[in-house]
């Protein structure tokens, strides 16, 4: 007996082991599972269910299946998951209740993954029978909801919603994951409805529980952020969805891994905004990155791999390489075609694309049939009111136009603003203007207001023109209200692309009815609306101080905006730093959710600035482009006769040239033919010191940009040229009508500035010239430039002997301070600049062409920077500086965004408050350099005009070089920006001379008095 009982308690003892050893499996798993670290949880799991196997514990088995499947589907291994789905179905006779449906639900997950709507709303449904749970109900529902959606069925999807909600109100559910699950279907619906700021608020009510929940580096608040970013990009928010993303992707990547469809997700969007940003080979690698991840995850026709194919298939054609892009977008059409029939909105969107490619290849005819496919898919398969059908129609209508189809194309920009616009039905009147505030696509109602004005246009009478001309207001206020929304300095250069493309309609439109009725008020308002399109963010963010000192805001506010902004601009060089060093991913992903905050507290404060101080959010995009009028006025006031020439290039590169002096106002429309190949021959010329190459480029160019409005042009004035786009890299001083020297420099003081309306309105300043002068010492001594035996004031950080002798000689000159060698570093920079009148930098400098916020100036190193003076620095500095000297090379140079300009880091400057700068638009010669800057200075120093002061610098060198030395990359580089007022209020000099000289007449005039008269001698 005894025997029998010890073997008993040997075997309870095992048993009792075995269960703890089982039970210490399955919680290591639930607790790595918490973690998002699925790779573990399958481990454990599966530790479990081996055990569980062996002791014939089939219900035990069977619910750390389930545990197993969840984490296959969180981790995306999806065949994994099929199969251990498969093998507990085998074992369904030893499940309970709850686990059989679990089994259903993670089924129908696995199905919708596989984008097999139908089948997954049936396990839905199943799940929905079986169960007596409410919470399990509403889950489904909301998997039912997201079915829906992905099917494009939004009434489907609404339906789910509501009884989800009505679920979870009767049982009294408060689950906080539950409730995230709600908002974000509801988010969802929305999104899908086109109402992106709707949806916003939905995601930042899901945001703080999940983050409460599951912590902040959750994989899951990762998706969060990802859904969140592509809202952000909806509404044309480029920069801060960019943020979003990297914080998803980041986040994703650590918990996730390379190989996981949530970071090809990432992938895609990312390099969606690359292309719409223009980067179009970053973009391709990026997707490309993307179908990678997804064809090792997906079937080889699933949407998320065609997606894929066909944003490679984007990123060819704005490349303009039509013919590749058309064989992803026919691809893409065959496989939807095949998966879903040819009545789904995915095969919509690749008859689409094959329209825009039809376009681009000017065949009007075939890009409308194309457009005509998806329309009439659009209608079977979206609600009234769906952007991408207003996206459709306007694509449509606008090959009507090109066909000349008017009345047929004034239809469908209607039912394009019918379908953007919610409650609006259209009467059928093609005069019809409605109120177009409330959208679902911004960009959409923009195309649909352009087009109706543009078909109108075309009529040429006065009232057909008139109502062009109210289209264009409309669009033209819509643009101004969804500037107020924009809180990101970054994405107001959007803005500017949405104020160049209604300029662009206006010069087209207006211009024409002007030709007919020679009517001065039409030239005034393609002015004004030019001018809108000019430098707008930059504008803004001037407006925007200028608004807080007005608006009472306290001190204290303003303080703390500073902090934040040095906090950011910290975060900004550490990040720079890390990738640099190529640091752990884990420091770098830190200093990214920093970075992430602390912008996010920028917002908060600036919300809280616009709600407490309503003057503020009033004036702080308040300004208003010069008028006509008052810009003549201004130009009456100059000492010397000046002419404003103001530039306007078209998407379809239609040229318009504004002469406006005193007393006349011209424009002249032309199409100039290879205009930016004619810029970069220039560029090219100059920096390799072609003589012939460059005369030929010179006039040319003088020919396009020049002789339209030569005759208008007064010889011996000044001129304030507002270039656009590319034209902005024009050294418009060096141009030649003829073969003999005969440089536009000589007969005209040459300004230049990014618009009108910065140029004249000027803030009133008190005059001062106290210098402060700039040359580090680099650590490398090499010369790796390849321009003859030049050095440059390059990108190679090449000793620079003649900046040293330079910055000494302008400090002689003006009496200034000089900093040299390793004591010009950038914190010192940063601590003493805004106490001095002129700044004058002569260094190296690198120029960013995909990012202007990354390109810099180079500074001595110390403990407390990097010596590298960033462009996002420099806008967040507070300067008070009359002059900013850049001497150092393509300072002028940069990207060229749409509307806004060149992106330099002159523009930088001035975005810190700096009123003009002397910038270089190539690289420029250490040796004759100094020279050049010597005789700027000593005009400077006789209380020239900054712009005379220039031009003459460069006359004096021309007199005196001789030989290669009188080649304009030697001279022709420097061009001043902005106010061109002199620096003192008389001529130094010439004021001692005349005080001696009078004293002088004053002294002789008394010693004649005095003298007695001397008799004449007798012979």
């Amino acid at each position: 007996m005894k025997c029998f009982i010890y073997t008993l308690a040997s075997l309870l003892l095992i048993y009792s082991a075995h269960c703890q050893e089982n039970s210490r499996w399955i919680s290591n798993g639930e607790r790595t599972f918490g973690k998002a670290d699925y790779d573990s949880a399958i481990y454990h799991f599966t530790k479990a269910k081996n055990e569980f196997q062996l002791s014939n514990e089939k219900a035990k088995e069977f619910n750390a299946g389930l545990k197993i499947i969840a984490s296959f589907l969180k981790s995306s291994k999806y065949s994994e998951a099929e199969k251990e789905i498969n093998y507990l179905t085998g074992l369904t006779n030893h499940a309970n209740a709850v686990d059989l449906v679990e089994l259903i639900s993670l089924h129908a997950q696995l199905k919708a993954r596989h984008d097999k709507t139908k089948e997954a709303l049936a396990l839905n449904d199943s799940v929905i029978s079986m169960s007596q749970d409410q919470k399990v109900h509403v889950k489904a529902l909301i998997r039912k909801g997201l079915a829906h959606i992905g099917n494009h069925d939004l009434k489907g999807a609404q339906a789910m919603m509501d009884e989800a909600n009505e679920t979870a109100t009767k049982a009294d559910i408060s689950d906080p994951s539950l409730l995230v699950s709600l908002y974000d279907l509801e988010a969802h619906i929305r999104w899908h409805t086109g109402d992106f700021s709707g949806s916003l608020r939905w995601f930042h009510k899901a945001l703080p529980i999940s983050i409460e929940t599951l912590g902040e580096s959750h994989p899951d608040v990762g998706s969060l952020f990802n859904k969140m970013g592509i809202m952000y990009k909806n509404l044309l928010q480029y920069d801060k969805a960019l943020e979003y993303y990297t914080l998803a992707l980041d986040q994703r990547m650590k918990f996730l891994g390379e190989n996981h469809i949530d970071v090809s997700h990432s992938y895609n969007n990312i390099g969606y905004l690359l292309y719409k940003k223009g980067r179009f080979d970053e973009a391709q690698i990026i997707h490309e990155k993307a179908l990678k991840v997804r064809r090792n995850l997906l079937d080889k026709n699933h949407r998320r791999v065609l997606q894929s194919l066909e944003q490679i298939g984007l990123c060819y054609g704005g490349k303009g390489e039509f013919e590749e892009a058309e064989k992803y977008f026919q691809t893409t059409l065959n496989a939807r075609i095949d998966l879903y029939g040819e009545v789904h909105h995915q095969v919509g969107y690749a008859y689409y694309n094959l329209g825009a490619v039809a376009v681009e290849e000017k065949n009007y005819e075939k890009a409308a049939n194309y457009f005509l496919k998806a329309v009439e898919i659009g209608k079977e398969v979206y609600g009234p009111h769906n952007y991408d059908q207003a996206d459709n129609y306007n694509r449509l209508a606008n090959c009507y136009l090109e066909l000349g189809k008017i009345e047929r194309a004034k239809t469908t920009f209607h039912l394009g603003l019918q379908n953007n616009l919610p409650g609006y039905q259209w009467s059928g009147d093609k005069n019809a203007l409605p109120d177009a505030s409330y959208y679902l696509s911004f960009r959409e109602v923009l195309r649909s207001l352009y087009g109706l004005a543009k078909s109108h246009s075309n009529e040429l009478d006065e009232e057909s023109f008139a109502r062009a001309s109210a289209y264009l207001s409309e669009a033209e206020r819509l643009i101004k209200n969804f500037k107020l929304t924009i809180s990101n300095d970054g994405d107001l250069v959007t803005i500017s692309s949405s104020y160049k493309q209604l300029a662009d309609y206006a010069v087209d439109i207006h211009h024409r009815y002007y030709q007919i009725t020679n009517d001065s008020q039409l030239l005034s308002e393609i002015f004004r609306l030019t001018e809108l399109s000019k430098g707008s963010a930059l504008l803004s963010k001037l407006q925007d101080e200028k608004a807080k000192l007005i608006s009472g805001i306290p001190n204290d506010l303003l303080q703390q905006e500073n902090e934040l902004l040095n906090i950011q601009d910290s975060l900004n060089s550490q990040v720079l730093k890390l990738l640099r060093e190529n640091s752990s991913s884990t420091e770098l992903s830190s200093t990214k959710k920093k970075l992430f905050e602390v912008n996010r507290q920028k917002e908060a404060l600036i919300t809280t600035m616009e709600e407490e101080f309503p003057m503020y959010a009033t004036h702080k995009y308040g300004s208003e482009p010069i008028e006509v009028a008052k810009l003549q006025q201004f130009l009456g006031s100059r000492e010397r006769p000046t002419g404003i020439v103001s530039y306007h290039l078209s998407d379809s590169q239609e040229l318009l040239i504004s002469i406006i002096t005193s007393d006349h106002h011209e424009s002249v429309l032309t199409q100039p033919t290879n205009l930016n190949q004619r810029i970069e021959l220039l560029r090219h010329s100059l920096l390799n010191q072609d003589t012939e190459a460059f005369e030929s480029a010179s006039q040319k160019l003088y020919t396009c940009l020049v002789a339209p409005i030569a005759k208008v042009l007064e010889p011996g004035s000044d001129l304030i040229i507002i270039p656009d786009g590319i034209i902005g890299f024009v050294p418009f001083d060096v141009l030649t009508k003829d073969e003999n020297e005969s440089y536009m420099l000589l007969d005209h003081t040459i300004t230049y500035d990014l618009s009108a309306t910065l140029f004249a309105t000027r803030k009133s300043t008190s005059l001062g010239n106290k210098l402060l002068a700039y040359a580090p010492e680099f650590e490398s001594s090499e010369t790796t430039v390849e321009i003859g035996d030049l050095v440059l004031r390059s990108e190679a950080l090449t000793a620079l002997p003649g900046a040293f002798d330079e910055v000494k000689e302008v400090a002689g000159i003006m009496k200034g301070s000089v900093r040299t060698n390793t004591i010009a570093t950038e914190s010192m920079f940063k601590k003493e600049a805004g106490n001095y009148d002129i700044l004058h930098l002569a260094t190296h400098s690198i120029v960013n062409e995909k990012d202007a916020d990354y390109s810099k100036l180079i500074f001595a190193k110390d403990d407390e920077e990097d010596g590298e003076l960033h462009a996002f620095e420099l806008a967040n500095m507070n300067l008070n500086a009359h002059l900013v000297t850049l001497s150092a090379c393509n300072t002028g140079f940069g990207k060229v965004e749409e509307g806004e300009g060149v992106m330099s880091l002159a523009r930088a400057f001035r975005s810190a408050g700096v009123q003009s700068v002397v910038m270089s638009l190539w690289p420029a010669s250490d040796k004759s350099t100094p020279e050049l800057m010597r005789y700027f200075y000593e005009n400077l120093d006789q209380g020239q005009a900054k712009d005379l002061a220039l031009n003459n610098a460069r006359k004096e060198y021309l007199k005196n070089a001789t030989g290669k030395a009188r080649h304009p990359f030697y001279w022709g580089g420097f061009v001043m920006i902005g106010d061109n007022r002199p620096l003192t209020s008389k001529p130094r000099d010439f004021t001692w001379l005349l005080m001696i000289s009078v004293a002088a007449i004053a002294i002789i005039i008394a010693s004649r008095k005095k003298k007695p008269k001397v008799p004449a001698l007798a012979d």
